[in-house]
């Protein structure tokens, strides 16, 4: 999503680059949970093998270790007002991640 990546740049480029890690939170967090099932609704939906979702389904399983080198970058921040900038962070994030789902659920739906 535009805005997503927009954000991104920004808070980079422009505020706190500590900031990005809350993206890295959101994608790697969600996919844990959410790869398989997406993957299983995607093929259902559209009416595709499960095999053409493998990269989807697999990279869930793959992030638990993404998840853990992330907790390890968050546990060095040494400066409280940073942990918080990424809790923020995280938090828009999240809308803008799901405005992606939003937004193709729309438009399969229109």
């Amino acid at each position: 999503n535009e805005m997503m990546i927009a954000y991104a740049y920004d808070i980079i480029a422009r505020r706190k680059p500590c900031g990005f890690l809350g993206m890295v939170n959101v994608l790697e967090g969600t996919s844990v949970r959410a790869a398989t099932s997406a993957a299983d609704n995607l093929a259902s939906k559209l009416g595709l093998a499960k095999n053409c979702f493998s990269y989807l389904s697999s990279h869930g399983t793959l992030d638990l270790k993404h998840i853990d080198f992330f907790a390890s970058l968050v546990e060095r921040l040494d400066n409280e007002e940073d942990v918080d900038f990424v809790i923020h962070c995280s938090k828009n994030f999240f809308r803008l991640y799901g405005d992606i789902f939003r937004e193709h659920q729309r438009r399969f739906r229109g």
